[in-house]
């Protein structure tokens, strides 16, 4: 009876509180005043002090609701508070739009459900995003790499690209997020990253340079930049760089991060490069790790990857064995760096193949033993252009040739600079009569004279006679050089022959005195090149006035297009026949 009268009772107050009501809509209020509800509600609500309570449950209780219908409203009371209602078969948040917030793990690639809506994801796999409709418009995804610095995460879209891109790349510790649109996968910020750039920073993905090494063994799929942001960058042991694509490794700014040597590192280099490798804008220094520098094996930078190009750009070296060692036939580039206190050498070559290219510009050399040592190599092209030796020592070398074991095709000195301590450039002669060095261009240092092709042959008191047997008939003139001095020419008595393989100028003086075995001839001198005898060059005429009596003469001669192996000797003719004595003569050759 009791129960009864309660729900009699709970009847009555429900019809007094509806203030209108018909059979398309109603109206309630908390004060029992009558007003019209909303046409387009089939329930309006009226209070100023009251509001609607909706089902409160937690998440837990939430996802368990058997067949929820669609549009179900219910309040979240922990973890990602507020209301959520279900559509599509999903919850979603009603403040934000969003899925339910749903962390997961993934370590093996795999395609995401639309609840897995934030991924913590490690080891080297492609997570596929879910195939999405109109209907998943606002489904925001997050996917981050929680793994170690070797750890690639791959996303792509199911039917779809992600920002108009097949692949999504992220690396350690950064994480994107992607929003579903329209059938279509959106990144939520654009990340201004560039492909293939990594930065390498405390806070960055990798924070040594072993770390991004290390993962460019296992992902390097394009020529990539490594950038170090400010700061130092130990090393403490060998780093070899092997890759299947060049590798730059630079500063974000000159002199804005250091390269240095630490413990383990003794005995031994910092890096082994076998691959195309590009440093710019870093300090390497050797002097942070005690001692280092001065022992066999403590280098900078070793490149033997045989066929390789390289290039050192904006860098300094300090405190090293050797800075640089080129050991193959690897193509060597330096511009604008600076080398101090190096024990050994700064640069040095040991290569036994064929074919290197070397060259240098802008580059100071300060307190190194010995600046570039060319020790071992055959062919090699070098060009030595614009750079500073300053030696420490009378023992310090600029620049050491070794031709016992070096050869070159073409090798260019010019334009550097000397302090007058030490040697400057050492280990060449051009005296050799197999022109072993004719091809080395010593030109406009400061330090040393210019090395253009040149000679001068000297004839003191030479009796033999040059028999002139046929009249107006040119012969070879005969004497035995008292002394000569020559660059990049051979000389035999009277002949000279050019040694360069590049083509010259040549400039010739020639002056002495003749005697005639008999007077009243006319003798005739002139240059013959190649032995062709029909051709003579500074040819002049002489008119001795008596048999056997010295008369001087002087010729100066210019001759175009002086190759390799042309030679030049001095000839002499009568207009009868006679003995020509060229007692003295002074013969001086110089190359433009």
């Amino acid at each position: 009876m009791k129960n009864v009268l309660q729900t009699l009772v709970l009847i009555i107050v429900s019809i007094l509180t509806i203030t209108n009501m018909n059979a398309q809509n109603a109206g309630i209020s908390d004060d029992g005043t009558s007003f019209t509800p909303n046409s387009s509600s089939i329930l309006e609500l009226k209070s100023t002090s009251k509001g609607l309570l909706v089902p409160r449950m937690t998440q837990a209780q939430r996802t368990a609701i058997s067949s929820p219908g669609e549009g179900l409203l219910v309040y979240q009371t922990d973890e990602i508070k507020g209301f959520y209602y279900y559509t599509s078969s999903i919850w979603k948040n009603v403040a934000t739009g969003n899925y339910t917030v749903n962390p997961v793990e993934k370590s093996t690639s795999c395609t995401l459900s639309k609840t897995e809506t934030f991924i913590l994801a490690t080891n080297d796999i492609t997570i596929s995003l879910p195939e999405i409709t109109t209907d998943d418009n606002g489904l925001t995804i997050t996917v981050k790499n929680v793994g170690n610095a070797d750890d690639l995460i791959t996303v792509n879209g199911v039917n779809t690209q992600i920002d108009d891109k097949n692949d999504n790349f992220i690396y350690r510790w950064r994480a994107k997020t992607y929003i579903a649109y329209n059938e279509e996968w959106y990144l939520q910020t654009k990340s201004a990253q560039t492909d293939y750039i990594y930065d390498v920073s405390p806070d960055g993905s990798w924070t040594t340079i072993e770390e991004i090494i290390s993962f460019l063994n296992e992902h390097m799929e394009a020529p990539s930049v490594v950038r170090l942001s400010g700061g130092s960058f130990p090393v403490s042991s060998t780093i070899t760089i092997n890759l299947p694509y060049s590798l730059t490794i630079e500063g974000t700014a000159y002199g804005n991060a250091s390269i240095e040597a630490s413990s383990g590192l003794t005995n031994k280099p910092m890096f082994r490069c076998l691959s195309e490798c590009y440093f710019k804008m870093l300090s390497f220094d050797g002097s942070t790790l005690i001692n280092y520098g001065s022992n066999s094996g403590e280098d900078a930078i070793r490149f033997v990857g045989s066929g390789t190009y390289n290039e050192v750009k904006d860098c300094t070296f300090s405190t090293f064995y050797k800075s640089i060692l080129d050991s193959t036939d690897a193509e060597l580039w330096i511009f604008e760096t600076d080398f101090s206190d190096i024990s050994y050498a700064a640069i040095q070559f040991t290569g036994s193949q064929s074919g290197l290219i070397f060259k240098i510009s802008e580059v100071d050399f300060i307190g190194c033993s010995r600046g570039i040592e060319f020790y071992n190599g055959s062919g090699v092209v070098s060009s030595v252009m614009n750079c500073g030796f300053y030696n420490s020592t009378g023992n310090d070398s600029a620049v050491i040739y070794r031709p016992s074991t070096f050869s070159f095709s073409d090798f260019y000195f010019t334009n550097n600079t000397w302090n007058y301590t030490g040697k400057f450039f050492v280990g060449y002669d051009f005296t050799r009569a197999d022109g072993r060095d004719a091809n080395i261009k010593i030109m406009n240092n400061s330090g040393i004279e210019d090395q253009n092709p040149k000679c001068k042959i000297n004839v003191r008191n030479n009796t033999t006679a040059t028999t002139v047997s046929c009249a107006n008939t040119w012969y070879k003139a005969n004497w035995t050089n008292t002394s000569a001095l020559t660059t990049k020419f051979q000389i035999v008595n009277n002949k000279i022959i050019y040694q360069p393989s590049n083509t010259m100028y040549g400039f010739f003086v020639i002056t002495g005195n003749i005697s005639v075995s008999s007077a009243s001839r006319i003798i005739s001198i002139g240059i013959v090149k190649n032995g062709v005898t029909s051709t003579r060059y500074g040819e002049c005429d002489l008119k001795p006035s008596s048999a056997n009596v010295p008369m001087q003469f002087s010729t100066v001669i210019y001759i175009s297009g002086v190759t390799l192996n042309d030679y030049f000797e001095l000839y002499v003719t009568a207009n009868a026949s006679c003995n020509v004595t060229f007692q003295d003569v002074q013969w001086f050759t110089s190359t433009y």
